[in-house]
């Protein structure tokens, strides 16, 4: 994972990045092994983000201490609930409630001709995505391999691969999606896509 890389802008702009030494640590694994190592990360940023804020007034540097203080207060506020983030699935899935929200919001400000926001949001979508670049994706070749294999449990068991069977299998406890981290609508893409394939290979019922 390299800590702030998401504050680099293009050459064109007039900016630059309020930290020039970049941390570095393996890609964050995809099944859980909680706390999550990123959460731990992103509360030893803000503590440095903060240390700068008196020495640094960068815009990008503002931009950083906003979307790392909306992170850590909504993580806290789990964790009053008793639904705080113990897993790096969850984590995942966090940062990207947040950068959809981020995406969301830029394309109504786009619509609305106010580029000052935004530029906002976009610039908090790249801090956002320079955390999820630290977490390891699992494969789509691996889910594909995944998907088939549960479907072929499920026909030697003599049970019809419907598409609410299959789903429950591979992300029951010990299934072979269980836990991972990886692009759920991949998931339910590659699913849909075999699950009717098999439907279809099978001949009609002949018709009396």
């Amino acid at each position: 994972m390299i800590g702030f890389k998401a504050l680099t802008r293009p050459a064109s702009r007039s900016w630059r990045c309020w930290r020039c030494s970049f941390s570095t640590s393996p890609a964050i694994g995809n099944v859980e092994t909680g706390p999550p190592p990123l959460l731990a990360q992103l509360r030893t940023d803000m503590k440095e983000a903060l240390k700068a804020k008196d020495k640094i007034r960068y815009h990008d540097h503002t931009r950083l201490l906003n979307v790392l203080r909306g992170i850590l207060t909504e993580t806290t506020s789990l964790e009053k609930e008793s639904k705080g983030i113990k897993t790096n699935k969850q984590l995942y899935k966090l940062l990207q409630k947040r950068k959809t929200a981020s995406s969301n919001a830029a394309k109504e400000f786009q619509a609305a001709s106010r580029q000052d926001l935004t530029e906002k949001e976009n610039e908090q979508i790249a801090i956002l995505q320079g955390y999820l670049d630290g977490f390891a994706i699992t494969p789509a070749d691996e889910i594909v391999g995944a998907v088939q294999a549960t479907i072929q449990e499920l026909e030697v068991e003599g049970v019809t691969p419907k598409r609410d069977k299959v789903r429950a299998r591979l992300f029951r406890p010990n299934g072979a999606l269980e836990g991972k981290i990886l692009d759920e609508a991949l998931v339910a893409k590659t699913i849909n896509l075999m699950v009717h394939e098999v439907s279809a290979s099978k001949p009609s019922p002949v018709q009396a």
